[in-house]
């Protein structure tokens, strides 16, 4: 149970962590090069697909 909840917390941290390097890009804080794009694309990616799997793997009927 505790590797899922660390797996949602890590997971929501990637997607906050891609947000804010798409929204620095954004408001010019930040240059836009394509490393950049696609690296804060694909931590946000990586992200939400870690907690969805994180989550599921919270709700998943446990054979004992």
């Amino acid at each position: 149970m505790m590797r899922s909840v660390k797996m949602i917390w890590i997971g929501g941290v990637m997607v906050v962590a891609g947000w804010l390097i798409i929204f620095g890009i954004v408001l010019g804080y930040v240059p836009a090069t394509y490393f950049l794009n696609f690296f804060g694309y694909g931590v946000s990616f990586t992200g939400l697909l870690l907690g969805l799997i994180g989550i599921l793997d919270h709700v998943r009927p446990r054979r004992d």
